[in-house]
């Protein structure tokens, strides 16, 4: 990192003041010192001034009396401002930044009140859940009365995805084989491809695939063997068939039908289907819906964030331990969210929901929290890492030091002035 006169402000501007100063004073004397040590080690004269001062600086004095000490000599020495960047040389600024940029910030009252409001909003979407799918499916409605729509769903028609024969037909049909799944897209596109639908179903035990490349009237299934065409014709019927009141099930939600266990795909289908068309758990009320309270729930945590950023320092960029504020927040806003949603699942299926009590699942919520639960903790990680070394660790490396090529020539030099003297003596 750049360490130029533009740049140290942005050094020492976390640090105190006081403490830049004694260090800065600090490493005068010890250049003071060195230089003095290297004099008398190859026979040149001393600086008698900075000997006789280093000689009569006082000792003993606290540190505020250290700090006023020094103070004097920066005002009378004519010393200029201290800076960190003149103290430190690049590989420890390096560590100084990486460490100031992994610290977590701590919460302010305004951080409090926006993830209280935006957490509010997101528990009102969960609580309301079933109104706002229902304003959206009303919306839906209308785009389907499109000349747009309409003509996709002629597009479209007669494609094998829509077989609904025995042990595959029935309202929630597109639960039951992956050619609605948008999970299971290239199984859903070969079937387009060949013109074939294909199925699982479970007979005394045994799993048994059916395929069928027929209507139920005997007419073959429209085809489409080009890649491009047959991409083009399922995703204008995926489009057609979301914007009804089943719409289409949740991604990989069909695999679940497919189980061995009966219960898991009477659950599977049952949760689909609802009690009545459209109330069940689908890619509309399951993830299009509360997604929109999410979305609100994103945007206010995140514009306060970026704005309190650009307020502070001019851009609306933010710094690592910025970014990982705004993990927090956002991972405590979903939190209520997704408290709220899994409360009114619990009690609705106590209150008779059953299985269908799963279209109350806020789950987009559920998986933004895992994934920011997730990056909260490698955060943590992460400024545990960036952390100072332990005392251990800094012994070890001021003893280090006493290796140096000027150590050894002290002791030989001590040694033979006194050769009676042993280092072990008295030093």
């Amino acid at each position: 990192m750049s360490t130029d006169n533009g740049d140290r402000a942005d050094w020492r501007s976390p640090i105190d003041a006081d403490l830049v100063g004694n260090l800065d004073a600090l490493m005068r004397d010890l250049d003071d010192i060195e230089a003095t040590a290297t004099a008398a080690l190859s026979d040149q004269p001393m600086d008698r001034s900075t000997a006789q001062r280093m000689a009569s600086a006082p000792k003993r004095l606290t540190y505020g009396e250290l700090t006023t000490y020094n103070q004097e000599r920066r005002r009378v020495q004519a010393w200029g401002e201290a800076e960190i960047a003149d103290i430190l040389d690049p590989v420890a600024l390096k560590h100084l930044d990486e460490w100031r940029n992994a610290q977590r910030i701590a919460w302010e009252r305004s951080d409090l009140i926006v993830v209280g409001v935006a957490g509010l909003l997101g528990a009102l979407a969960t609580l309301y859940d079933t109104q706002i799918d229902t304003a959206v499916l009303e919306g839906l409605s209308w785009l389907k009365k499109s000349n747009l729509l309409s003509q996709w769903e002629r597009d479209a028609a007669r494609l094998s995805i829509d077989y609904t024969g025995p042990k595959f037909g029935g309202p929630a049909h597109r639960a039951r084989s992956a050619g609605h799944d948008i999970g299971r897209f290239f199984n859903a596109l070969n079937q387009v491809r060949t013109g074939t639908f294909e199925g699982t179903r479970w007979e005394d035990g045994q799993r048994v695939v059916e395929q069928v490349a027929t209507t139920r009237s005997g007419m073959p299934f429209a085809n489409a063997p080009e890649a491009h065409l047959a991409l083009a014709l399922l995703l204008k019927h995926w489009a057609a068939d979301f914007v009804t009141p089943m719409s289409l099930p949740l991604p990989g939600w069909t695999l679940l039908y497919e189980m061995p266990d009966r219960e898991l795909r009477k659950f599977a289908h049952d949760a689909y289907a609802g009690t009545n068309a459209g109330d069940g758990l689908n890619l509309r009320s399951g993830l299009l819906s509360p997604g929109l309270g999410m979305v609100t729930t994103e945007v206010i945590i995140r514009t306060h964030t970026h704005l309190s950023a650009y307020c502070k320092t001019g851009t609306p960029r933010l710094a690592t331990a910025a970014a990982a504020k705004r993990t927090e927040m956002l991972l405590a806003s979903h939190a209520v969210a997704g408290a709220v949603s899994l409360s009114k699942t619990a009690a609705a299926a106590a209150a008779g929901e059953s299985l269908v009590a799963a279209r109350h699942l806020n789950i987009p919520a559920l998986l933004r929290i895992g994934i920011l639960s997730l990056t909260v903790r490698s955060d943590a990680v992460a400024r545990a890492a960036a952390g100072a070394p332990p005392w251990k660790q800094l012994l070890e490396d001021e003893a280090a030091t006493w290796t140096l090529p000027e150590a050894a020539a002290i002791i030989d030099l001590l040694v033979a002035q006194d050769p009676a003297h042993t280092v072990g003596g008295d030093m």
